[in-house]
């Protein structure tokens, strides 16, 4: 599809550089989504949603909600994606309660603040959330980039990090996103709007990059060694294959490391970056957020003991929009 005019250049800078206006966020429990996980067994809900235990649907909107407060001192406008759906896409978060993970169906940049892609879906249940989200943005009055088409690529999997006045993207692959993916990204956005990708394979058992690998500020990034498999740089002058973590410290950003335990089932990778060395994280795994802390970064920790039944992190829970 046509790209139209390349848009008014704006410095390249990183998803932790960036403070954004918008934010797009869902609570599953508005919807009564959450009332019909509950209908499913134990033992289906892996087939059907995210969630890997059943949740009290009024816990987890006070969570919720105690997430979405969290944006206000920052001065960050939340907007709910159930304002701004129409009727298709009501019944859409009616159904399905993995809407809440609002970072994975559409991917925004930096550099870009006016524009979107879709997210592609793996999983079949989750196929149609794409729609629903550029409906939204499209609302919104964000213009889209592309589609992506024969691959799968999700938002969860997409890290703006620009460097040194490159525009580039930490792209995860594997268990979501496809390594053909990566080359859509490649295709459609260099040179015009893209420098670089790093693109990291994570082990099969995880779900996304932001779970494994968040750079939170330009001088940290919180990861689990132990999911990453291998890693290469695609450039102008072609892919070649790196070392992730010796690649971030060149960068400047030293590494908290944290175990897969905290990483799968604390979250403690997935932190939501506002910008000005701002985080938000769950209240799950204080020896992380104290260490970030130690840093020089401020940690806005939120309720996550029901949240995270949905194997999810704030980051996840987040579309920033940057106009």
């Amino acid at each position: 599809m046509s790209i139209g005019a390349v848009p008014a250049a704006r410095a390249p800078i990183g998803e932790y550089d960036a403070s954004p206006v918008r934010v797009l966020v869902h609570d599953p429990a508005e919807t009564r989504a959450l009332e019909r996980l509950l209908e499913i067994p134990a033992g289906n809900l892996a087939e059907r949603s995210l969630f890997r235990a059943h949740p009290d649907p009024d816990r987890f909107a006070r969570e919720h909600a105690a997430l979405v407060a969290s944006f206000d001192s920052a001065e960050i406008e939340a907007v709910r994606l159930a304002d701004v759906v129409d009727e298709h896409g009501r019944r859409a978060l009616e159904e399905n309660p993995n809407h809440v993970y609002t970072r994975d169906a559409a991917i925004t940049f930096p550099w870009l603040p006016g524009r979107f892609m879709r997210g592609a879906m793996r999983q079949p249940v989750r196929r149609a959330e794409p729609d629903v989200l550029a409906s939204a943005l499209g609302a919104l009055g964000l213009e889209e980039l592309l589609a992506p088409h024969e691959c799968f690529l999700e938002g969860g999997d997409v890290i703006p990090l620009a460097h040194d006045g490159r525009r580039g993207l930490l792209v995860g692959y594997g268990p979501r996103s496809s390594r053909d993916g990566i080359e859509a990204l490649w295709r459609h956005l260099h040179p015009w709007a893209l420098d670089e990708i790093v693109g990291i394979e994570i082990v099969p058992e995880r779900m996304n990059l932001d779970g494994v690998l968040v750079p939170v500020t330009d001088d940290t990034v919180i990861l689990d060694r132990s999911s990453i498999v291998r890693s290469f740089v695609l450039d102008a002058s072609g892919a070649r294959s790196v070392d992730v973590l010796a690649l971030l410290c060149e960068l400047g950003l030293e590494p908290i490391e944290v175990t897969r335990e905290e990483a799968t089932v604390l979250q403690a990778c997935n932190c939501f970056c506002l910008g000005g060395r701002r985080v938000i994280a769950y209240d799950l795994c204080e020896r992380v957020a104290e260490e970030v802390r130690a840093r020089d970064i401020e940690v806005r920790t939120v309720p996550g003991h029901e949240l995270i039944k949905g194997t999810g992190g704030p980051r996840c829970m987040t579309r920033p929009l940057y106009c």
